[in-house]
């Protein structure tokens, strides 16, 4: 007999913070377009961009550091909360990188906003300073996400939580987004290109992962005579 449990409360949660996730980000993406500095910008331009749109650059930070990391938490917990009712020990790795990964992002918010209010063109040093520190920290979330990735994808084993193109979608982020780390991280003009693969990828497969959360988890098939 296959018994099943029903959909607990937190993986609706869950599939609903996935999109949401995606939603922030793209939002943010939107809402300074163009407007927001980049790796590789001298610290005057910083500066610059951070004086001349703030009300650009802060809704940016809020939407992907405020908005999306409060739902990243949520996906985070919905995979402890995973773990704890299929004692698997990967979903529950895969969960806490979540955690550290939307806590990093809080993280970087708190900096954005100290470094556009304190944006003053005539020294650029403490915002570009900030921005900087923003970018690398940035690196270690991105790990962060590789290890969840990688760990989720582990969990998956038997079609445990995620189906076979989510694994495949979540291994390739986990690649990807390493490679993006690294370039963020150390500051390399050459390595962060490779965010305009990891960041769609991450974007579809966090939203995958909510849903994932949200459906049903398998148990165990027992057979009786």
């Amino acid at each position: 007999m296959t018994t099943v449990a029903e959909e607990p409360a937190t993986g609706i949660t869950a599939r609903a913070a996935g999109y949401v996730h995606a939603a922030a980000w793209i939002l943010g993406l939107a809402a300074a377009w163009g407007a927001a500095p980049e790796v590789g910008d001298t610290r005057a331009g910083i500066t610059t961009a951070y004086a001349d749109r703030p009300v650009q650059v802060v809704a940016q930070a809020l939407l992907v550091h405020g908005v999306a990391a409060a739902a990243l938490l949520v996906v985070g917990s919905g995979l402890l909360d995973r773990a704890r009712s299929t004692n698997n020990t990967a979903a529950r790795s895969a969960g806490w990188a979540g955690r550290v990964a939307g806590a990093l992002a809080c993280v970087q918010l708190v900096m954005e906003l100290i470094a556009v209010s304190g944006a003053d063109p005539a020294s650029p040093g403490r915002t570009g300073t900030l921005f900087e520190a923003v970018q690398r920290v940035d690196g270690v979330k991105m790990f962060a996400f590789a290890v969840l990735a990688a760990a989720a994808c582990a969990a998956s084993r038997h079609g445990a939580l995620l189906r076979r193109w989510e694994v495949v979608v979540g291994w390739a982020l986990a690649a990807t987004i390493t490679a993006s780390g690294i370039g963020y991280l150390l500051l390399s003009t050459a390595l962060t290109p490779t965010a305009f693969i990891s960041l769609p990828l991450l974007l579809i497969w966090i939203a995958a992962l909510g849903t994932a959360l949200g459906r049903r988890p398998r148990r165990a098939v027992s057979e009786t005579e």
